[in-house]
């Protein structure tokens, strides 16, 4: 296993976070990541290969802030960390690049997690099919890992201004692509503040991890995917025992 903890320490997570709940847990610990600088890549294909867990809280990317935030959020100590990350960043919890949740649309099996997308959505969410990880013809994005048929539910950017007001106070948001074989080209997650929505996400423009308004940055974007986190942590506990 790799440890790099940088400007956070994990133990000084657990101490902060040891008495919230809920919504407010997500608030805090996605707060602690707050400057953490954007490092592309921050998981070692190598170490993946050689069935290497990678925790590095020197940089993240905006699919590895997610991870950590998630896992951090399901646990009460490093060993419970260390088990959830494995669960939320593979399948079956084995580390494996071949294993990897290496699309947004991955976390549709995770029982913690729940696509809220159509329901959201409502009448003006859209359902298009992909081949993800086919770049095209003859080349795939993500050599070693097979292309594979998914149902992608988004909610076209034009129609978000007339169903904000029904947005969860916490969500984890995909900015859908219409881009071949992939589902989204960026992740955050949206909070609600007081009347309007920020992003807090890894901003690879900005260098670190950021909040900005959110309706800013989706106006040039074209949809998104919305994933609800459950509170149920029995759940992870009951799907971790059935993956064995």
């Amino acid at each position: 296993m790799i440890v790099k903890e940088g400007k956070i320490k994990i133990s000084r997570i657990f101490n902060e976070i040891s008495k919230l709940k809920g919504e407010e847990k997500i608030v805090k610990i996605s707060e602690l990541f707050l400057d953490m600088p954007y490092k592309k890549g921050s998981i070692s294909e190598i170490a993946e290969r050689q069935e290497s867990l990678t925790i590095d809280f020197e940089g993240v990317d905006c699919m590895t802030f997610l991870e950590y935030v998630e896992a951090l959020r399901l646990s009460y100590d490093y060993e419970s960390f260390i088990y959830n990350l494995k669960y939320i960043r593979y399948f079956n919890g084995v580390v494996k690049f071949e294993n990897r949740r290496h699309f947004f649309s991955d976390w549709d099996n995770i029982p913690t997690l729940k696509n809220i997308t159509s329901k959201i959505g409502e009448s003006y969410y859209r359902t298009t099919f992909k081949e993800l990880n086919k770049r095209d013809n003859q080349r795939k994005w993500i050599e070693g890992l097979p292309i594979r048929l998914k149902k992608i539910e988004y909610i076209p950017q034009k129609y978000i201004i007339s169903i904000i007001d029904k947005f969860d106070s916490i969500c984890y948001c995909g900015f859908y692509t219409v881009k071949e074989g992939l589902d989204v080209t960026h992740v955050g997650i949206i909070i609600k503040q007081k009347n309007s929505f920020i992003l807090r996400h890894a901003s690879s423009i900005k260098g670190k991890v950021i909040d900005e308004p959110f309706m800013n940055y989706v106006m040039n974007k074209k949809g998104i995917i919305l994933y609800k986190p459950s509170f149920n942590y029995l759940d992870l506990d009951k799907w971790i025992e059935k993956e064995k």
